[in-house]
């Protein structure tokens, strides 16, 4: 099996994750593993089972008590293409043989662009899995594989913020999925990125947030807290932008989605905001959820 990256492209309606993998197979072959529930129940997230026309419906498994979900065949051209729903996902299946194999080109449009990590990082290890279900072979489930998550966070620039700006304000909300949960990414949170396995003392409404690292430093005044989910103040003296927001919310694949908005009103404030809120907390927590699940 030949590999290659996977690529992100923002198009009208959604992100694309595309992934390409070519096998040493006859086409004929490689169509029957991703279309044939025998075989997609081995490598398939949600096992699916498809009736094959166009129009048709996608069963997907029941899972953890859920019940079971449904799609629908968008476009079928076997053995070359396969197009479907899955939730608000729509996901192509694109096959090209000669010779020597066949090319699978898997593209999954995505409504949620901060997902883009987990599932490029999800895809590689099921296509992994096509692997060996091609063959006969048994598949060796790859696990987690959080530095991956991570590297395609950077590689896909997923740390940069959403901006807002009008004449009278600006905004930045930084929206990142991390590989730990959200009790863990709550205390680095409030640790400064350090020390997750310590239960930190959350400050009150009304109360002054300090710097973790530097107690002499008032952050803000708390105005709103929801240990160990939510946690909102007016900056202190002295510290870029005026509102902070931190949200910790469920994620996908891997551990919990970070929210963090900061706001402002002096546009001379917004670069010193960005680096102290985007680097200086939002991808230092994500290192450091890294580290401690590692």
């Amino acid at each position: 099996m030949t590999r290659s990256d996977p690529e992100l492209h923002d198009v009208d309606g959604g992100t694309d994750i595309v992934v390409r993998r070519r096998y040493p197979h006859p086409i004929d072959r490689v169509w029957r593993a991703v279309t044939e529930a025998e075989h997609l129940a081995t490598w398939f997230p949600g096992a699916p089972e498809f009736e094959l026309r166009t129009g048709g419906t996608v069963r997907f498994a029941e899972f953890a008590g859920d019940p079971a979900e449904f799609g629908e065949v968008l476009a079928l051209d076997p053995p070359r293409l396969l197009r479907f729903t899955w939730d608000t996902d729509v996901v192509t299946l694109e096959l090209s043989g000669d010779d020597e194999g066949t090319e699978l080109v898997l593209t999954d449009r995505l409504a949620d662009r901060p997902a883009a990590a987990s599932v490029a990082t999800g895809w590689e290890s099921c296509l992994e899995l096509l692997g060996s279900v091609i063959v006969g072979e048994a598949p060796q489930e790859p696990g987690p594989r959080y530095a991956r998550h991570e590297e395609l966070a950077h590689r896909f620039a997923l740390g940069r913020p959403v901006m807002e700006e009008t004449a009278e304000c600006w905004s930045a909300r930084f929206e990142r999925q991390l590989v730990c949960p959200p009790e863990v990414a709550w205390e680095l949170f409030l640790g400064g990125a350090a020390e997750p396995e310590v239960a930190h003392a959350v400050p009150r409404v009304g109360e002054e947030l300090r710097a973790p690292q530097a107690p002499e430093v008032v952050l803000g005044t708390v105005t709103e807290v929801e240990a160990p989910r939510l946690i909102a103040f007016d900056t202190g003296a002295g510290e870029p932008g005026d509102k902070v927001r931190f949200e910790l919310l469920e994620g996908t694949g891997h551990g919990a989605r970070m929210l963090l908005t900061v706001r402002g009103t002096d546009p001379a404030e917004r670069d010193a905001a960005l680096e102290q809120w985007g680097l200086g907390a939002v991808e230092a927590i994500a290192a450091a959820a890294l580290a401690h699940v590692a």
